[in-house]
This record gives structure tokens, C-alpha cells and sequence, in this order.
């Protein structure tokens, strides 16, 4: 055999090595990325997560990085980042969702106990809708309202007070690690769709984090929000949507989901003028609270709103008379695409 025979086929048995060693190895870390945002995360054993567990630091030589992984995102991240951008999660997943604030416990369950055992039990509920649903995967969320409305006059003069900054980003990292969604709810008060949505921008550039406005809220002087009824126009929640689209263009991000609440009609006005942003999927949230055969016809009702891409129904644990099973939740007309227990 020549020399230069002899090389190549030695360079030939080197690689196919390399290569079996990657797919042995398997995914390289669990961090969360786009891609695993589209349904369950699968979770496996790397290199590092082992040396992580046994305490030992891992090092992975630079010449082998690329070859060792098997993600596309970090072995071709421009090609991974162009498909990815483009893909939403609906209408191939389902969203179960739990709101409030874990500050306290009077605005939804997510403040109703450890942080831990919240998530935990949200866990077991979207498995629960993941054995139920079919063919459709489900990606479990936390719906923390951040721009929180308020009875009496604030000293921004906007009645609007905001979760801290240190725990929505612990709420950050935490969906990051656990494969989930966080969605930043905006109450408005007298401030404006504008100036709010300015509020959370640094937050939406995490691709997991995504948006909700809250037109009950939304007043303007003399009225007080949470004693009058507020409302948004349609105009309002374009703006929205046209910042989350140029969001996603400038950070090459996968679609922001957007979601608005509503229970009357007035509080959503000229909704028949919004519009459909690429890059941008609207939820209307079917929201209040009542008996079970009333939010069946209300869903109906707000589900099927032209402006509306998918709908949503929110569910009370403590003010639904008959709370909603599981199986009454998939047995509505379009199935939810996002389903919201406060």
C-alpha cells in the first residue's frame, strides 16, 4: 500500500472515530435553546453533566468541541438559528400556564407556595394534558405579571407597581433550565402599551420569554384601575405587536407569542382593525371566572375573533364554582391553544 493510501485511510479511521464518539456522548449540555423550546425536552447524560455530578471540573479540548457535540445549534449555530427563527411553537404544542406573582398569593397560584413545588405541580398538570391531547406536545409556562395595577396613586404617578428585577430573573433561568416558557404580563394602568412594553424588552431577548397585555387594567385619568373597567383600541395592540416583530428581526429570535386577555367586549375596541404581524402569534385569552357552562360560550364567543391567531382560556382555582377538568379543557371548540390557571 502507498504512503499517501496508507494516510488517508488512517485519517479516514480517525474521524470515524471522532464521529462515534460524538453520537456515544450525546447531547452536550441541557442548557435550553430555541430548538428545545418547540416541545418536551429529552434529557441526557453529557460529558460535563457527568464530571459536573462527580464533582470533577470538565475541560473539553478546543480542537474536539466541534466534534464532540451532536447539537445542531452549537456545530452549525447560523444554520440551526435560521431554522429555528422561524418555527413557532403552535399550533404544534399546547401551553399550560400558571400565573400570578410569587410575591404573594392573592393574585394567582404562582405565589401560592415554594417556588419549587409550584413548578413541580404545574409539571405534573401539563403531563397530565400531554397524555390527554394527542398528537399535540405540551410546554409547560409561568405567567408572572410584572407591570401589577394598583388601587391607589403610586409615586410614578402611572398606578403600576413591578416585580423586581432579581426575581423575574430567577424566573428567567429557571424556564431556561426546565425547559419552559415565561410569559411577562402587563397590567398598564395609566401608563401606555409603549411605554411598558419598553419596560421588558432586555427580558423578551431571551427566546423562552414571551408577552401578555391586560386591557381590564388599561385607564386613563380620573378613572382608577381595578375600579373602573379598562380597555385597549386595536391601534394599541398593533404597536405591540409591530415592537415584538422588530424584536424578532433584529435579535433573530423564533415568533413571539402575545397575549391579550379579555371577558367583555369593551375592553378591546376596534378589534376588527388588527392586524397579523409575522413574527408575532395573537392569543386572545377567553378571561373572568364563572360557572363552567358560561365560560364554554364565552370561550366560543372570544375564541373565534378574526384579530385572534389561537385562543386561550384562563381557569380559576378558587373562583371557578365548577373548575374544569382536564378533559372539558380539550373538549372545547377550537382546543386552547393556551390554557391559564390562576
Amino acid at each position: 500500500m502507498s504512503t499517501d493510501r496508507r494516510f488517508f485511510l488512517l485519517l479516514a479511521c480517525a474521524f470515524a472515530a471522532l464521529l462515534a464518539l460524538s453520537i456515544a456522548t450525546g447531547r452536550e449540555t441541557r442548557r435550553t435553546t430555541p430548538q428545545a423550546l418547540s416541545g418536551p425536552m429529552a434529557s441526557s447524560l453529557s460529558l460535563a453533566d457527568a464530571a459536573a455530578l462527580s464533582g470533577r471540573p470538565f475541560r473539553q479540548p478546543p480542537v474536539l468541541r466541534p466534534l464532540l457535540t451532536v447539537s445542531l445549534t452549537e456545530r452549525f449555530p447560523r444554520l440551526a438559528h435560521a431554522l429555528i427563527s422561524q418555527r413557532s411553537l403552535l399550533p404544534g404544542s399546547q401551553i399550560v400556564s400558571y400565573y400570578g406573582n410569587p410575591a404573594t398569593s392573592a393574585m394567582g397560584i404562582l405565589g401560592s407556595g415554594d417556588l419549587e413545588t409550584v413548578v413541580s405541580q404545574l409539571e405534573r398538570q401539563a403531563a397530565w394534558y400531554d397524555r390527554l391531547n394527542g398528537p399535540l406536545g405540551v410546554v409547560p409556562a409561568l405567567h408572572l405579571v410584572y407591570a401589577v395595577a394598583q388601587y391607589h396613586p403610586t409615586d410614578n404617578g402611572l398606578y403600576l407597581q413591578y416585580a423586581d428585577d432579581a426575581d423575574v430573573r430567577r424566573l428567567i433561568e429557571l424556564t431556561e433550565e426546565r425547559g419552559m416558557l415565561l410569559f411577562l404580563d402587563l397590567q398598564i394602568g395609566r401608563s401606555s402599551v409603549e411605554a411598558e412594553l419598553e419596560k421588558v424588552l432586555p427580558y423578551l431577548r431571551y427566546p423562552q420569554v414571551h408577552l401578555a397585555i391586560d386591557p381590564e387594567f388599561a385607564v386613563s385619568s380620573p378613572e382608577v384601575p381595578g375600579a373602573d373597567l379598562g380597555s385597549l383600541d386595536g391601534a394599541d395592540i398593533d404597536r405591540a405587536q409591530a415592537i415584538l416583530q422588530r424584536l424578532v428581526q433584529t435579535e433573530h429570535l423564533p415568533p413571539k407569542l402575545l397575549i391579550v386577555h379579555q371577558f367583555v367586549d369593551s375592553m378591546v375596541r376596534d378589534g376588527e382593525a388588527i392586524r397579523r404581524y409575522p413574527g408575532v402569534e395573537l392569543i386572545l385569552d377567553m378571561d373572568g371566572f364563572g360557572p363552567a357552562a358560561v365560560k364554554r360560550v364565552k370561550y366560543q364567543q372570544y375564541a373565534g375573533r378574526p384579530y385572534a391567531s389561537y385562543g386561550a382560556i384562563k381557569l380559576f382555582f378558587e373562583h371557578d364554582p365548577d373548575l374544569m377538568s382536564e378533559e372539558d379543557v380539550l373538549s372545547l371548540e377550537p382546543t386552547p391553544a393556551i390554557v391559564i390557571y390562576q
